[in-house]
């Protein structure tokens, strides 16, 4: 048996809603086009992964596909890394992947998955081939001072993607302007749907530069009051309804993330036999893109996340059990806010 190569992971970073998924999913795309065995790790913020089934959905033929939820990849759950990266490595050559994306929550530092070449178990076979940072020019363009987090995941990056820039190119200039200033060494792309053009930097061929001395994770507070809320649905929704409660500000705290996948009242199944819908909003903004049937067969559950500070989660769930539409004769379910 022919020796097992050290194992390339490609860390992607960057904020709640920036568009890592998507950036993911062009990048897992291109590993299966180029016949690499490709492997992918998601850290979501929350007990439900709803990234996850986005990307098993759209490339059911990767080598392998772990969820890591109630955590973050960079502290509570780096043992969980450590010992799927060990379990991948363990695979014959041939057989486990040749390359990993791990892709984080939007509230992690990354600093701390800098050195997981060093863990005992990882030693001679892992080899980290850069952190791609994915930003969004459509969030506030002083976000890149007043947030710490994202300043960070920003500086610690060998490759930055400025998602979006097809939605608003004022709002992408803006954004290069001040990224290049603050960040002269680190090459810098604008995406559109997620694609970099033709002949960009590849994102497995990262320049880490070492830790300033004295960095150290940032100890950022947004993990810690961050909330996440989640909601099984038995029944289509209201399409209509959905976007008036995402996009109407919250009556009390703040709004940072929803996502989910659903299926809408009235809406029929499309020709490839899904009546699955996936939503995002972020940004402001909420995109619904098809999802199709998993390769058994099989739909996606139906499901709504929700992520922000401050938020009430026994009205958050109420609201979103509000939006089902059952079919005639059939009953939903009530939901109660907790006492």
């Amino acid at each position: 048996m022919e020796p097992r190569l050290a194992l390339d992971i490609l860390i992607v970073t960057g904020p709640l809603g920036a568009g890592k998924t998507t950036a993911v999913n062009r990048l897992l795309k291109a590993e299966v086009a180029a016949g690499r065995r490709v492997a992918v790790l998601i850290n979501e913020f929350g007990a439900v992964s709803v990234d996850g089934a986005l990307v098993d959905a759209e490339r059911p033929e990767l080598a392998g596909v772990e969820n890591l939820v109630n955590g973050c990849a960079c502290c509570s759950l780096r043992d969980d890394v450590v010992a799927t990266l060990k379990a991948w490595c363990d695979q014959p050559q041939g057989v486990g992947p040749d390359r990993v994306v791990l892709e984080t929550t939007g509230l992690a530092d990354p600093t701390d998955l800098l050195d997981l070449e060093l863990e005992p178990e990882l030693v001679g076979r892992l080899r980290l081939a850069g952190l791609l940072t994915v930003l969004s020019c459509l969030a506030p363009v002083d976000h890149l001072q007043t947030k710490p987090l994202l300043h960070r995941q920003a500086a610690l990056a060998s490759l930055i993607h400025l998602s979006k820039a097809d939605l608003d190119p004022s709002a992408a200039v803006a954004w290069e302007s001040e990224l290049r200033t603050a960040f002269k060494q680190i090459p810098l792309i604008a995406t559109r749907h997620g694609e970099a053009p033709a002949g960009s930097p590849d994102p497995w061929l990262g320049d880490l530069r070492p830790l300033p001395e004295g960095w150290a994770p940032s100890g950022d507070t947004s993990f810690a009051a961050a909330r996440s809320f989640h909601l099984d649905w038995d029944h289509p929704v209201d399409p209509a309804a959905l976007e008036a409660l995402l996009l109407a500000p919250p009556e009390q705290g703040e709004l940072l993330r929803a996502k989910g996948v659903c299926a809408f009242a009235g809406w029929a199944p499309r020709n490839d036999g899904s009546d699955r819908w996936a939503f995002q909003l972020a940004d402001g903004r909420l995109e619904i893109s098809p999802l199709p049937l998993r390769a058994d067969g099989t739909a996606p559950a139906c499901v709504a996340v929700v992520i922000g500070t401050g938020l009430d989660g026994g009205e958050w769930k109420q609201a979103l059990r509000e939006l089902e539409r059952p079919p005639e004769g059939a009953r939903r379910k009530v939901s109660l806010k907790p006492r």
